[in-house]
């Protein structure tokens, strides 16, 4: 008769193979799931950073059109304060690691703010029609951003009523532009 000796040995072997294969494929599945929470996390973290950059370049702008009178001084300050605000770096950032429609939504608000700083460097006052051409396609494009970034974190749409806005690019309450117009 054969020697079974082994058999328990064997079996308590093949048992914890299986034991440790299910422990990685859990501790696998496991990382993957964190890695996916912070990569979310990450891009919020950009879109938020995004925006406050864009909110410190535009009232950096405002202050230069109010302040700056000499036109070189003027050009050179305007450019300055996209610099200082850091919004190239991290619309790269934001370029890399967003989804598609977030990244449409950040390039319209950061070319509506190149409007802004373009309007500003032409020497507009804050009062001028040229500024707030330019402002209004901002405010609505900095509105979209918004919009676009609650629509990706899963939260309900908000609509202008909302806030008791008639539309996202404020141009019917403009003291300047002076319109009256129908909600749209």
């Amino acid at each position: 008769m054969a020697d079974t000796s082994w058999i328990p040995v064997a079996s308590a072997g093949v048992g914890a193979a299986i034991a440790l294969a299910g422990t990685v494929v859990s501790s696998v599945r496991s990382d993957r799931a964190q890695r996916s929470r912070d990569r979310e996390l990450e891009r919020l973290s950009t879109y938020v950073d995004f925006a406050v950059a864009i909110h410190d370049a535009h009232s950096a702008l405002r202050d230069v059109a109010r302040a700056v009178t000499n036109p070189k001084e003027r050009a050179v300050a305007a450019a300055q304060t996209l610099q200082d605000s850091k919004v190239y770096g991290i619309r790269e950032r934001l370029l890399m690691s967003a989804t598609i429609e977030m990244a449409k939504a950040s390039e319209s608000v950061f070319f509506a703010l190149i409007g802004i700083r373009d309007a500003v460097r032409a020497g507009t006052e804050l009062s001028g029609a040229a500024y707030h051409d330019a402002y209004h396609v901002f405010a609505d494009a900095i509105w979209k951003f918004r919009i676009a970034a609650r629509q990706e974190l899963s939260q309900r749409p908000i609509a202008p009523a909302d806030l008791g806005r008639i539309n996202w690019s404020e141009r019917e309450e403009c003291p300047v532009c002076g319109q009256t117009v129908s909600s749209t």
